[in-house]
């Protein structure tokens, strides 16, 4: 286990979770790379001084983020989602969003006008996007690439990351890289997964080697406030599961948001390693009843498929031994990901027009909060599930 914690660099990490070996969930795999798929311990640590929640097991950034699958405009509703933030941001003179795969709030920001530009380490979606003429720099967000940014366009007034700031092994090193490129009164924008919610909903699966943090209002907080940054303004959204959206100031530029006081009481009622110790005990027993349901329908009779391919299916599949056998395949409507199969348990990825020749009679939908979405696309003719837990899906 990790001898300390990697924010605060205390000693008080307390495992949780254990979700076994795990494969890197965005890599899809072809039959022919099978034998060299790489698997690393998923084990989940909480830090009882910051409030903080990591993995112990750190892959490489520069392994993961080489190739990758994962397109964020094939997502109707991620696309409402960041036309809504550009939006919002409309008045801004120059944002960079960093994290910025094909090019998904980019897009909304050009047609607004706003001078923009993206940060993406990944080579074959960054390509993507600079072809679709969204300007985008293709490295990852250091003080290297903050320092090129400032010369070649000059200060930012606005700097976004939306489910990235998890996926980082040195967020102090993004936070100096962000304190280079944002103007002396600028905004960081901040987007991540909430730790609160994926614990009182049971939502293990957004567990995996991408992401090493997972964060508190407390963590946060905390962790800002040692590069002098107060949390200006907090916000839910819906995506993946329930995030929040931190916007963060340097001192003096902003003052602290008054709700926070009583959020972070809040959450502090449940981030502890009390209430956590049962937690992994859930986990196992939602698994446990999604691979009974699963081997109950194939006894009956029942056609079972998927839909959605995201990094989660991983982190359930792997967990619950979930293979071709009960899951035959999944749809997913992004090209990048279609031909291949899902890391580690190896289910084939395909597009949505196998269901009309399969005509399963339930669908197990791994991207559940896009239900409506998904309904709409498939013209609502299945039994709709959701896997963890394993509940029938309407529509909302």
């Amino acid at each position: 286990m990790p001898q300390c914690c990697s924010l605060c660099k205390k000693q008080s990490l307390h495992k949780f979770l254990d979700l076994g070996q795990q494969p890197l969930a965005n890599k899809y795999p072809k039959p022919s790379a099978f034998k060299d798929e790489k698997f690393f311990p998923l084990q989940v640590f909480f830090c009882e001084d910051c409030k903080n929640v990591q993995l112990g097991e750190m892959v490489p950034r520069s392994i993961m983020f080489e190739d990758y699958y994962y397109l964020s405009s094939v997502n109707g509703g991620l696309v409402r989602h960041f036309e809504a933030l550009a939006k919002e941001l409309q008045d801004a003179d120059f944002v960079v969003d960093v994290g910025s795969n094909d090019g998904v709030l980019l897009r909304p920001l050009k047609k607004l006008g706003v001078r923009a530009l993206g940060v993406e380490p990944s080579v074959n979606v960054s390509k993507l996007a600079n072809d679709e003429g969204l300007e985008t720099l293709c490295a990852f967000f250091d003080e290297d690439s903050a320092q090129r940014v400032l010369a070649s366009h000059g200060a930012a007034d606005v700097i976004v990351a939306s489910s990235v700031f998890t996926h980082l092994d040195a967020p102090d090193d993004f936070i100096r890289a962000a304190d280079i490129l944002l103007s002396e009164d600028g905004k960081l924008v901040i987007e991540v997964e909430y730790i609160l919610n994926m614990i009182n909903q049971v939502q293990f699966e957004r567990f995996y080697l991408d992401r090493i943090f997972y964060y508190s209002i407390s963590s946060m907080k905390a962790l800002f406030a040692r590069h002098g940054m107060v949390i200006t303004g907090l916000e839910t959204v819906a995506q993946h599961g329930g995030s929040l959206r931190f916007t963060l100031m340097r001192e003096g530029a902003g003052t602290e948001a008054p709700e926070l006081h009583d959020l972070i009481a809040t959450e502090l009622k449940v981030l502890n390693t009390t209430s956590l110790m049962d937690f992994g005990q859930r986990c196992q027993d939602l698994t446990t009843r999604l691979v009974d349901g699963l081997k109950r329908w194939r006894e009956e009779g029942v056609k079972v498929a998927g839909y959605g391919a995201p990094a989660r299916l991983s982190t359930i599949t792997n967990f619950g031994g979930i293979d071709p056998e009960l899951l035959p395949f999944t749809v997913d409507d992004s090209p990048l990901k279609q031909g291949r199969t899902s890391p580690g348990a190896h289910i084939p990825v395909v597009p949505a027009t196998e269901l009309a020749a399969f005509k399963p009679d339930v669908l197990l939908v791994f991207a559940y909060e896009y239900i409506d979405d998904i309904r709409e696309k498939t013209g609502d003719a299945y039994d709709y599930y959701m896997p963890i837990p394993l509940v029938e899906l309407h529509a909302s």
